[in-house]
């Protein structure tokens, strides 16, 4: 871990190869400030227990299933990795019922046709030959014609010439006249039923005539099976840890991402960073690690960075972060909040005089 001589030492080092000299050392002239991050996850593994009553049609063989008498009394091993899921389903034991359905060989009255295997049908149909037109021209399918006899007289003439010498017209079957029908009902306006040939019945189409349909309940089996199942569901629930809060440290926590080498820490009572973890993070840490309800087993997968951040007083302008690395400490040089505010100042007046020039221009 990081000590203030070695920060300074690195600091010392970073000025120089950017060839710049120092009045002072930095022993008397500088300031740190350390400051830690924590992240990782916390996988939890989450279980729940229920019963339910469970129905399945036919024969079925259960004797393969752990078999339990209070579910909540049921031990099965701690799950080795908490991120699994798993889910367990027993049988309670003697809740097994398997007997014969009540519909005895599984069939059932028909619903649709009340078992008498047919259903109504109508007799006939309307004629699809006529069907936009008049099936009769005088009487209309009526048997008697609604026109005056002087009509009557002049309506015969008109049809012999609109349709009497081609064939589309028949002899009416409900007024008599010759030439006035359609070909297809006779003047009816309805044909015979082609599904029933005009019985008024056909078969039930729902159990083809049979007047019994097969059982659901039992799936025609003539069985069914009844028994209590068990659950135990174990669910992994990840919880993501990221301290201080973020937005705290925003710059300071993506240098660190980029430059530095985080430290795992199990927090565990030989993990060597476990007192510096709890004495940086103790009150955030605690609601995290407190078990949750229903929690069994847990992993915490953490790591730790404690990096320093230097001011200099000959560089006012310039804060220098120091991260912990796999060889020497990295250093990265960022302008000082002060020196932040005085460019943006710079940027946004330069942007508000081309706006001016451009106004001036057009």
């Amino acid at each position: 871990m990081l000590g203030d001589e070695e920060v300074l030492e690195a600091v010392q080092g970073y000025i120089e190869e950017r060839g710049e000299s120092l009045a002072e050392t930095l022993s008397g002239a500088s300031a740190i400030t350390w400051h830690s991050l924590l992240k990782g996850q916390i996988v939890r593994s989450i279980e729940s227990r229920s019963e339910e009553k469970r129905l399945h049609p036919g024969p079925l063989d259960l004797s393969g299933h752990p078999v339990y008498d209070t579910i909540g009394d049921y031990q099965i091993p701690r799950p080795r990795d908490p991120a699994e899921q798993r889910t367990r389903k027993m049988v309670r034991r003697g809740s097994i019922d398997e007997r014969s359905c009540a519909c005895g060989n599984g069939e059932v009255r028909c619903p649709r046709c009340e078992g008498e295997g047919k259903i109504r049908c109508e007799q006939h149909q309307p004629c699809g030959s006529c069907r936009n037109s008049t099936c009769c021209l005088l009487c209309d399918g009526a048997g008697r014609s609604a026109l005056k006899p002087a009509e009557t007289q002049a309506a015969g003439g008109s049809l012999q010439k609109a349709g009497g010498d081609t064939g589309d017209r028949t002899r009416c079957y409900e007024c008599g006249e010759s030439d006035v029908a359609c070909v297809t009902c006779r003047g009816r306006g309805r044909v015979q039923c082609t599904t029933c040939q005009g019985d008024g019945s056909r078969p039930c189409p729902d159990c083809a005539g049979d007047g019994k349909v097969t059982h659901e309940h039992c799936a025609g089996t003539g069985r069914t099976v009844e028994w209590t199942e068990g659950t135990i569901t174990r669910t992994p629930r990840t919880d993501e840890v990221k301290l201080p809060e973020p937005g705290v440290l925003y710059w300071a926590r993506r240098l660190a991402d980029q430059h530095a080498t985080w430290t795992p820490t199990t927090l565990t009572d030989d993990d060597p960073l476990r007192a510096c973890v709890q004495k940086d993070f103790a009150s955030a840490l605690k609601p995290l690690l407190r078990p949750q309800h229903q929690e069994i087993a847990r992993r915490t997968k953490l790591e730790y960075v404690r990096f320093a951040k230097v001011a200099v007083d000959e560089h006012p302008h310039r804060i220098y972060y120091v991260f912990p690395s796999r060889g020497l400490p990295k250093v990265v040089m960022r302008p000082s909040p002060k020196r932040t505010w005085q460019i943006a100042g710079i940027v946004t007046g330069l942007l508000l005089l081309l706006v001016l020039i451009n106004r001036f221009i057009a």
